[in-house]
């Protein structure tokens, strides 16, 4: 029997997703399916370090046709799975601060 140890509940999305290291090095793009207040998961051809803290910034979708404001946070890895063969991985993110 799988436990689900996730506390907040997941919403999920489809919205394009920036990840910087903090050495401010090259951006890798993805795509977030699911945000909570503590953490979010992201579909991209990166693969970070586990433990690795990253800047990610979350576009999300316009409202009413307007462009609604990103977030960007301070993440951990928590989790990195491949999905492709080297092409896609899903990564599971800790928010660790809002920094937007």
């Amino acid at each position: 029997m799988s436990r689900n140890k996730r506390i907040n509940r997941r919403i999920p999305l489809a919205c394009p997703a920036r990840i910087r290291t903090l050495d401010l090095g090259p951006s890798y793009y993805g795509t977030c399916i699911d945000l909570s207040v503590g953490g979010l998961t992201v579909h991209s051809d990166f693969v970070p370090r586990p433990g690795e803290i990253l800047e990610v910034t979350v576009m999300p979708p316009r409202t009413n046709g307007l462009p609604s404001q990103p977030m960007t946070a301070r993440v951990k890895v928590r989790r990195c799975h491949e999905l492709e063969a080297g092409l896609r991985y899903e990564i599971g993110l800790e928010i660790v601060q809002i920094l937007e």
